[in-house]
């Protein structure tokens, strides 16, 4: 089996998903969705950042000098 980059935006959003859910689990009914869902676009538009900076990095090296 050939090994493949990581998918930066789809570890990161997994992740955020899964601190969610573990904090509902935590302490149910204490999230309020007014305060879930702004950090959960904010988180996603970091990923998004990140994973695009990673692409640009491995093409950067990619290239032939």
């Amino acid at each position: 089996m050939t090994r493949h980059p990581i998918d930066v935006f789809s570890f990161g959003a997994g992740l955020v998903f899964a601190v969610l859910a573990l904090a509902y689990l935590i302490a149910p009914g204490s999230i309020s969705m007014a305060v879930v869902f702004p950090l959960l676009l904010i988180a996603l538009g970091v990923v998004g950042i990140v994973a695009g900076l990673v692409a640009q990095a491995r093409l950067r090296t990619d290239e032939p000098a």
